[in-house]
């Protein structure tokens, strides 16, 4: 191998963008990643959890405690109901519910207390392990010295005599179990990982096929007008999102992972998910050429990050949990975990994909129309032959 053909390939512009292209990939996954990443487990204490009283006045002081005691966000305002939907919709994270006679359980040395806990698995991994650990931490501080203040209290409010609240107090330090309740379990981990597989799929096949449909239009140029190349661009889009979703869910099913909603919910669901990634990587080139690409790739790992497949969304710094919800992975993860673990949000975050395709649609439109075209070989046809 000769050196002029290297030096050839090297003032290739191809090669040249090839190059820059690999450092991006890179440079944008190292700064968002790392930066997106960093501290997160100092930032727990994030994830909210609701405390549901439902032995009142009695049952308050444990109900305090137990805030006191957690270093995370508590909430106590919820009732039951509220708090089963709040965590249906992965507002929080897990309920430690106080049931009702309680405090006469353990006011009773021959009885056994229990403290219930729900946890909803159709959550990153993460969610589920941390709050299990949190349920077993809690019940341990009930049976040991760190719940005494609360014991007390309850104790006094029930005006026992010194005698018999010790002998409670006593009793108590090994009578309180708990009952952990798991909605949409999960026992596959290729479940969890079907979010992060969708929205990486998905977005990169987008960048991919935006990068081809940019290079097409250019060399179209000459022959179709701006506005038949644009709706050229979408008809094909369409056309490769409804055959890539359904290739997609047809793997999915076939390789065990099933939608408790139905076959024909995922790809319509799938469907809007590279529908909506197509338009927002084609809005990248349309806006900056050739050069949209580089900026997909830091959607892309942007997206990754700040969907919460991996890591909860609450975890997160404050700007990649402000840009989330301006993102098609976002609302796909949400509704992917709902089809394949388990939830009842499909609908609304396919509301919130469709209105992201229309919005990046809209400003495609507009750059389109503001955009002068060149017609270089149009014009030369329309000039007369020469003699």
């Amino acid at each position: 191998m000769s050196r002029p053909i290297i030096m050839h390939f090297l003032k290739q512009p191809a090669t040249i963008v090839g190059i820059i292209t690999a450092l991006l990939f890179q440079v944008f996954f190292s700064l968002i990643w790392i930066t997106g990443y960093d501290h997160v487990t100092d930032r727990v204490d994030r994830l909210p959890i609701a405390i549901v009283n439902e032995d009142g006045a009695n049952a308050q002081p444990i109900a305090e405690g137990i805030a006191g005691s957690l270093q995370f966000v508590t909430k106590q305002d919820f009732t039951l109901k509220e708090a089963q939907k709040a965590l249906e919709d992965r507002k929080i994270r897990m309920i430690i519910n106080i049931p009702q006679g309680f405090t006469g359980q353990i006011s009773n040395p021959s009885a056994k207390a229990e403290l219930r806990y729900l946890v909803n698995e159709s959550n990153p991994q993460m969610v589920s392990n941390v709050m299990q650990t949190v349920a077993l931490k809690v019940t341990a501080a009930m049976n040991t010295q760190s719940s005494d203040t609360a014991l007390n209290q309850t104790l006094e409010a029930m005006k026992l005599p010194k005698a018999q609240a010790e002998i409670i107090k006593s009793a108590a330090s090994s009578r309180i179990s708990a009952n952990v309740e798991v909605i949409n379990p999960t026992t596959n981990f290729a479940q969890t990982m079907v979010p992060l597989m969708i929205v990486t799929a998905s977005f990169t096949g987008a960048m991919l096929l935006a990068m081809n449909l940019q290079k097409a239009s250019s060399n179209l140029s000459n022959t179709y007008g701006k506005w038949d190349r644009l709706t050229a661009r979408y008809i094909v889009m369409g056309g490769t999102a409804m055959l890539t979703s359904l290739v997609g869910t047809l793997m999915i099913n076939s390789l065990g992972i099933h939608s408790s909603h139905g076959f024909l919910l995922m790809w319509l669901f799938e469907f809007t998910i590279i529908l909506s990634c197509m338009c927002l990587a084609q809005l990248s080139l349309l806006l900056l050429g050739d050069a949209g690409a580089w900026l997909n790739i830091a959607l892309l790992s942007m997206q990754m990050l700040a969907s919460g497949a991996t890591i909860p969304r609450d975890l997160l710094s404050p700007f990649y949990s402000w840009i989330g919800p301006f993102s098609p992975a976002y609302y796909a993860v949400n509704g992917m975990l709902d089809l394949v673990i388990g939830g009842t949000g499909v609908w609304q975050n396919m509301l919130y994909l469709v209105c992201i395709g229309a919005a990046t649609t809209i400003l495609s439109i507009m750059i389109t129309f503001f955009r002068k075209e060149t017609l270089h070989l149009r014009e030369q046809d329309s000039l007369p032959a020469s003699a």
